[in-house]
Order: structure tokens, then sequence, then C-alpha cells
């Protein structure tokens, strides 16, 4: 199974994307825009693996994302993309 995971360099992003690599047989594309919250850091014991790819992308992109989809055809997608840190005031 390939799970397409946004939000993959976030905290719990990362978590899911590590588990599923180095825990099952399945694949992983790791789709992250890269803002504060994601830091590709997370999941760098995990980044040679055949079985990961990552994807530079913005989700509110649509055309970015169906060509993600076209190219990596999904089985199944994770969306744990959130910018949701309150401590952050403007």
């Amino acid at each position: 199974m390939k799970f397409l995971v946004t939000g993959g360099a976030g905290f719990i992003g990362s978590a899911v994307v590590r588990h599923i690599i180095n825990e099952t047989a399945n694949s992983v594309v790791n789709v992250d825009k890269l803002t504060y919250a994601g830091n590709l850091k997370s999941v760098a014991s995990i980044a040679d693996s055949n079985r990961y790819a990552f994807e530079q992308a913005d989700i509110c992109d649509a055309a970015a994302m169906a060509a993600l989809f076209e190219k990596h055809q999904p089985d199944a997608l994770m969306h744990l993309a959130a910018e949701s840190h309150v401590d952050r005031f403007t």
C-alpha cells in the first residue's frame, strides 16, 4: 500500500511517516510545504528508504496536488498538514 501523507515533516506527520517506513512494508509519499512547522530532520532517519519519497508542495495548490496524485497514485491519503501553534501571535 502507498500512503500520501500531508504534513509529513511536522511533529505528528513525521512520527506517522517514520512508523510506516520502520514498522510496515508500505510506502510513503511525504508532502510538506516546509513552513516553520515542518523540518526534514524529523524524517532524516528514513529518507534513504526506497519506499519513501518527499515532495515539497502547498496543499492549497490544486494543480500541484493533482500532479502529485497522478505521479504517485497513492492508495490512501493521511491529511496531517496544519499550522496549529496557538502560541504564535501576530
